[in-house]
């Protein structure tokens, strides 16, 4: 059992989450006592994880595949999720995100490939941000009708100040202009909207695909001299998604190391 209950018998949804930051948020989320769905592409390792989140955590758990991308997979997922909750959410969190390919991340526009950008820009946009729309779509009649409900939008920091792999960095802002007509328009109905904005965080998607110069250029970028853990990415959305920060909407917690200071 939770030794700090602050989500117990809640029902959360994250996407993304059998492996890396999803992971960890949903482990995080279940260790205050919170019931998740995992979700990610590979129904396996859905079910995989949320075995065994119930297994160290003592809460109810269910993987369901889907494919945030394609509004009907989206559909499917909420009828799936409706019928293991009983149509009860109390939290969304939108973390999956385009697979992180280094020639889309380290292309400056004017070197894209010209017959590459339609499909760079709008693959990665009907991810990341596309697929935030749908999952708040389906989400927002549920937490509606309860009068209650948190969403956190997993954003970047290049959304704040830009960088040179603009498809990531156009979807990620997307998702933040998202999050603050959520956080304005639903307010009233006791739904919270806020984001994370993500430095360099540790996993395998990212550190694991670099050299050890690499690694310690990108550590030494932030106060802190070090890279981020998907355990700290979880910390941070907890308190989102907790009434730790029950007077917080629309906001954009930037989670670095100090690196991006505003």
């Amino acid at each position: 059992m939770s030794e700090n209950p602050i989500l117990e018998n809640q029902v959360a949804l994250i996407t993304g989450a059998s492996r890396g930051i999803g992971r960890a948020i949903a482990d995080t989320l279940a260790g205050a006592g919170c019931n998740v769905a995992v979700t990610s592409r590979n129904q396996q390792e859905c079910e995989a994880a949320a075995a065994e989140i119930a297994a160290n955590h003592g809460v109810r758990t269910i993987g369901l595949r889907a494919d945030v991308s394609r509004p009907e997979s989206i559909r499917e997922l909420f009828r799936h999720l409706g019928e293991w909750s009983g149509s009860r959410l109390d939290v969304l969190v939108c973390n999956a995100g385009y697979p992180m390919r280094p020639e889309i991340w380290n292309t400056p526009l004017h070197a894209s490939p010209a017959d590459r950008i339609q499909s760079w820009y709008t693959e990665v946009f009907g991810t990341d941000a596309l697929g935030s729309v749908y999952c708040t779509f389906e989400a927002l009649p549920l937490m509606k009708k309860r009068r209650s409900g948190k969403i956190v939008y997993i954003s970047s920091t290049p959304a704040l100040e830009g960088y040179q792999g603009g498809p990531y960095t156009m979807a990620k802002a997307a998702v933040l202009g998202l999050m603050r007509d959520v956080a304005r328009e639903y307010g009233k109905d006791n739904i919270r909207a806020n984001a994370l904005a993500l430095g360099n965080i540790q996993t395998p998607a990212t550190f694991e695909q670099l050299d050890e110069a690499s690694r310690e250029s990108l550590a030494a970028e932030a106060p802190l001299r070090r890279w981020g853990t998907p355990g700290e990415v979880g910390k941070a959305a907890l308190f989102l998604a907790s009434d730790l920060s029950s007077f917080i909407t629309g906001q954009v917690l930037v989670v670095d190391g100090g690196t991006v200071r505003r």
